[in-house]
């Protein structure tokens, strides 16, 4: 099975979970909702990867995530020149839940509210995450650097 039919799979597999909750009781945030689910899936997927060794995982962690995660629509507004796979590469090397965090508020436009809902934590720590992984970033990219500001 490839990627993109995983991706597809767990898709599936969270908007009929979402088809099957709205029966049983009111969903107050449907978004925030379908994140959560999406990624629970995700996680219980490599969870049953067992075959992949933890090295494997994280060689191969920016191509799956991103089949994962970004959806049809969003990869293909996203022109991914040199200098937007030099961003992807730098975003990967943050820390999982501050990459997902700078993910879910700038690729998803999420709010911190929204993102705290999916992430399990409070609107602040999901502020102070996208926070620590812009600063995180910054100092990979050395944006902003004086250095690199010289002509």
């Amino acid at each position: 099975m490839s990627n993109r039919e995983q991706a597809l799979d767990i898709t599936q597999e969270t908007f009929l979970r979402l088809w099957q909750n709205l029966q049983e009781e009111e969903i107050l945030n449907i978004r925030a909702f379908l994140f959560t689910v999406a990624r629970h899936l995700i996680i219980d997927w490599y969870r049953k990867k067992k075959s992949i060794s933890l090295e494997s995982l994280l060689m191969n962690d920016e191509e799956e995530i991103k089949y994962a995660i970004l959806d049809e629509k969003t990869s293909n507004d996203l022109s991914f020149g040199a200098e937007g796979r030099y961003l992807i590469e730098k975003i990967n090397e943050l820390t999982p839940i501050d990459k997902e965090a700078v993910y879910l508020r700038f690729v998803e436009d999420l709010s911190p509210i929204e993102i705290g809902e999916i992430l399990g934590i409070s609107a602040n720590a999901a502020g102070a995450r996208v926070n620590r992984g812009l600063i995180e970033l910054r100092k990979k990219t050395k944006y902003g650097n004086k250095e690199n500001n010289k002509d």
